[in-house]
């Protein structure tokens, strides 16, 4: 009982917590701190995740790719609408995976003619190909089929050697205290590896990602990089970030 009450106390602190930081942190084993956390979640007390656990009152659900295409369209709508304001015609840019990537990419179409496109993402290629005067770039490796999208060192290598003006990121928490996360540690790298070759950062969430958290953390926050986000995102939390001198736009 002490050992649970102190992993609850980790994660309301932290958000967040991961199986292997428990074993380390408690001398047992993965299956003692499997045990833990199906006891907590039970109590509803915690979420748990893949390699971990996080709080229920700041947890972000993650949602299959089939479910999340469905989900806020509107919202990811508007977060394609502001984007495209920052891309210029014979740019060189890298799209991240997911959802957002769907919507953002008809955007792209219907206003650009030439653009150099980075991507590991196979639903941005595929959508992008065959577009006269679109040069697009698929950085393959291992293959998610869950989420449509490559993975692993193959992956990061090729990225390595590539140079891109801006990277466009689409993850699945933002929070000023935790920074900028998602659930998926192999596509977590992906979007490490984007932001040492890009020259601007762009990160787009939807209003219901905002002070949330998610088990793998991707970056801490920093006010060079560029937040989008839509209308729908409340002016007490927007107002919470321009204090803090994050560069957030919400579309109006």
């Amino acid at each position: 009982n002490e050992r649970r009450n102190e992993i609850f106390k980790i994660i309301n602190k932290n958000g967040s917590v991961k199986v292997n930081e428990l074993m380390e942190l408690f001398s047992v084993s993965i299956e003692t701190v499997r045990r833990d956390l199906l006891f907590l979640e039970k109590q509803k007390c915690l979420q748990r995740v893949h390699g971990g656990a996080i709080s229920i009152s700041q947890m972000k659900r993650f949602n299959k790719l089939s479910q999340r295409l469905e989900e806020n369209k509107q919202g990811k709508y508007e977060l394609a609408q502001v984007a495209v304001s920052f891309i210029k015609e014979d740019d060189i840019i890298a799209i991240d995976a997911g959802s957002t990537a769907v919507e953002f990419i008809e955007a792209i179409k219907s206003k650009f003619h030439m653009l150099t496109i980075v991507t590991h993402s196979l639903d941005v290629f595929s959508k992008l190909c065959y577009i006269e005067g679109f040069n697009v770039i698929l950085c393959g490796g291992c293959f998610l089929k869950e989420e449509n999208a490559f993975y692993g060192q193959l992956t990061i290598d090729t990225i390595k050697k590539l140079h891109v003006s801006k990277v466009f990121i689409f993850p699945s928490a933002v929070s000023l205290k935790n920074g900028v996360a998602d659930f998926n540690f192999e596509l977590s790298q992906i979007q490490q590896a984007y932001f040492d070759i890009a020259d601007e950062i762009i990160i787009m969430a939807d209003s219901s990602k905002f002070e949330k958290n998610a088990l793998i953390k991707i970056c801490n926050m920093n006010s060079q990089y560029t937040f989008i986000t839509d209308s729908q995102l409340s002016d007490e939390i927007y107002n919470l970030y321009e204090k803090n001198n994050i560069n957030i736009i919400k579309k109006g």
